[in-house]
């Protein structure tokens, strides 16, 4: 039986609302420029638990980040930019002793 377990939970994107095509209406799409932190937190909290009901202590949950970039077109040349989106965390157990 191992010692140790990880476990990596994924964020969902942020919903945002956006008009319909036309502007008939609106609708929820991703933001790619957000991850939905309350639910990133209930997902650990989801793992946490399981992870303590199979014989395991949490040690360390850490975020876990991807990089991305975007580019643009100005009328007196170009630009760009980088940023950091969480996009999950892996949470590290050890399984209890029994002493």
């Amino acid at each position: 039986m191992n010692q140790y377990k990880t476990v990596w939970v994924r964020a969902g994107r942020l919903k945002k609302e956006e008009k319909k095509l036309l502007g008939r209406g609106k609708k929820l799409v991703d933001d790619p420029h957000q991850a939905d932190i309350g639910e990133l937190a209930t997902l650990i909290e989801t793992a946490c638990n399981t992870l303590h009901e199979e014989g395991y202590d949490v040690i360390s949950v850490l975020p876990s980040v991807s990089g991305h970039s975007e580019k643009g077109v100005m009328s007196q040349g170009g630009y760009g930019f980088g940023f950091s989106i969480t996009d999950g965390a892996v949470i590290t157990a050890r399984r209890r002793t029994t002493e």
